[in-house]
């Protein structure tokens, strides 16, 4: 679709780039893009599909591309009674989550937003089935949304993390402090 919305943001941390839009069709909703960067492994580029429900549950997400001399494909499955699977492996931890949470992008916080902002919400306590980048793996990530004013108080108690995030009408974050900014956004081209 041409309407899709779109973003690209740059990476802080690292060099890097992510180029991301929010998708909507018969089949469901999601969001897909590709998150390139260099990494302590050497440079990284990655193709992302998440696959959504109608209220921004996801139902499944696959990871594709390489982080230096290592090729990943992973597909990761949600059932609709909240069972995980990664490459059909059950994960008994991540029963009952509604998120993915892919650690190489901020796209996925666009997930529990939207989902928020389309139930009133102004935040809550939940957890995400997070894709941790160092080794590859499907966790349990404990995370908090506040919504004050325009920005959504983020936070992951597990790894004593947390951050004001600038958000956009469609969700996206626009800057994740110390990690990712839209591009263009801080005057720089």
């Amino acid at each position: 679709m041409a309407g899709d919305p779109q973003i690209l943001w740059r990476r802080l941390d690292l060099p890097g780039h992510d180029a991301c839009r929010i998708w909507q069709d018969s089949s469901g909703q999601g969001l897909d893009g590709v998150a390139v960067w260099l990494d302590a492994a050497g440079p990284a580029h990655l193709s992302y599909l998440v696959v959504c429900d109608d209220v921004w549950r996801t139902r499944s997400a696959r990871v594709q591309g390489r982080v230096g001399q290592r090729e990943i494909t992973l597909s990761i499955q949600r059932s609709p009674e909240g069972d995980w699977r990664i490459g059909g492996e059950e994960i008994p931890d991540l029963h009952g989550l509604q998120d993915i949470d892919l650690g190489f992008t901020p796209a996925t916080n666009t997930l529990p937003i939207r989902r928020m902002r389309a139930s009133g919400s102004d935040g809550g306590d939940l957890a995400a089935a997070w894709l941790d980048a160092a080794d590859w793996r499907l966790k349990l990530l404990p995370q908090t949304y506040r919504l004050a004013g325009d920005i959504w108080h983020y936070a992951s108690p597990r790894h004593d993390f947390a951050a004001d995030l600038s958000v956009n009408t469609d969700g996206f974050v626009t800057d994740y402090p110390g990690l990712w900014i839209e591009e263009g956004a801080d005057g720089k081209p």
